[in-house]
This record gives structure tokens, C-alpha cells and sequence, in this order.
């Protein structure tokens, strides 16, 4: 899929990393141009965002409901005025892939996590259950986790006592549902995670599936 392919109705996510730093910020398109997605400006504590500092690295998502999401590896994005209003253009010399959510191979985890509601939510315990490389799902006894419903943005970390693996996700909640004692939530993540793939792999090495 090229970028100017997207439409109106994905949600974009960016991942950016400048050295050991990384943050994710999310919008939606506005309209496409030759070979450039306009979008919404990405914003932070009310300020629109500046991507023009040296050593930056980009990847984007766009995902929609109806259908799997794109990655692109690396883009580009720059500030334009057009009729008194600011968008943020995003560029890429690559083609995005898609990601097959149907194939992607779950992994048994059954360890202990925490997930907050973005972006200032008191992490509270959760138990990881599964996890792919297009999202996770985790469980909580009781009432469940306050707050947490279908569409809820969180934020879900864990760290795996077999690999040593550190998980920090950024998800969208897209599924709510009981079990005997326990509400089980199933996630989406809001950009790809290309380590989850080799912490899928280490462990059906080891024989942990």
C-alpha cells in the first residue's frame, strides 16, 4: 500500500525515536495530495508538534476497523499552512505492508502485568494472557480493571521471568468480556511492536508456547 493510498477513515499512529528516547502520538488523515498524507496536527499538552530535529526515526501505522493494519518502516514529516489551517505531511520512499492479524501466531504468556488508561492512569495488576504481534489480551479478577472499557487507550507493561523480555505497549482496548471470576480484555496495539515477533520466536524455541 503506498501512503497516498490512505483515506479519511484509519487512525494514524506514530512511533518516534531520537537515542534512547521514544514516544507515540496518534490522529487522523485529512486529505491526500500527490504523494503526501495530510493529517490532523499531532499535539502534545495543547502545542502542535515539531519533527525537524537531527537523528529523529519515524515508523507509522494506519489501522481502521474493517480491515488490517499498514506499517511503514521509516517516513518523514514536515509542517504546512493551507487556508489558515496547520497539518503535518507524511512522506515515505516505502511501501507500507500489511499485517495479518488473522495469521499471527498467539503466545501463551500467564505472568503478571499493569496497565494504566493514557496518558496519567494509576497502573493497576493485571495477569498477562496471550500475546501476537497485532496485540494482547489480559485478565483481571473481580470487577475488573476501573475505568477500562471497549476503546479505552492503555498503556500494558510486563516483563516475561523465562527471557527476561520488557514489554511497554500502547494499546486500544477492542474487546471486553467475563469468565468466571475474571473480566478478560483483549487489546489492539496503536503502532507495531516488531520485538513482540522475536519474543514469540525466542520463546517457541525454548519450548514456552
Amino acid at each position: 500500500m503506498r501512503i497516498e493510498e490512505i483515506t479519511t477513515d484509519y487512525e494514524i499512529s506514530v512511533n518516534v525515536a531520537q537515542g534512547d528516547g521514544r514516544a507515540n502520538f496518534t490522529t487522523t488523515p485529512a486529505f491526500v495530495e500527490g504523494d503526501a498524507l495530510y493529517v490532523r496536527p499531532f499535539m502534545h499538552d495543547k502545542f502542535i508538534l515539531s519533527f525537524s530535529a537531527e537523528g529523529l526515526r519515524i515508523d507509522m501505522a494506519a489501522y481502521k476497523e474493517d480491515g488490517p493494519p499498514v506499517y511503514w518502516r521509516a517516513v518523514w514529516i514536515t509542517t504546512e499552512e493551507r487556508k489558515g489551517r496547520t497539518y503535518h505531511v507524511i512522506r515515505s520512499k516505502l511501501e507500507g505492508v500489511r499485517i495479518n492479524r488473522r495469521s499471527a501466531i498467539r503466545l501463551s504468556v500467564g505472568t503478571a502485568g499493569t496497565v494504566a488508561i493514557r496518558p496519567v492512569g494509576k497502573p493497576c495488576d493485571v495477569e498477562i494472557h496471550d500475546i501476537s504481534a497485532t496485540g494482547v489480551c489480559f485478565t483481571k479478577r473481580g470487577d475488573g480493571v476501573p475505568g477500562v472499557k471497549k476503546e479505552t487507550r492503555v498503556r500494558l507493561t510486563f516483563t516475561d521471568p523465562d527471557t527476561g523480555f520488557s514489554g511497554d505497549f500502547l494499546c486500544r482496548v477492542v474487546r471486553v468480556s467475563r469468565r468466571n471470576d475474571r473480566m478478560i480484555y483483549g487489546c489492539a496495539f496503536t503502532r507495531v511492536y516488531l520485538e513482540v515477533g522475536r519474543f514469540i520466536a525466542n520463546k517457541r524455541i525454548r519450548g514456552k508456547t
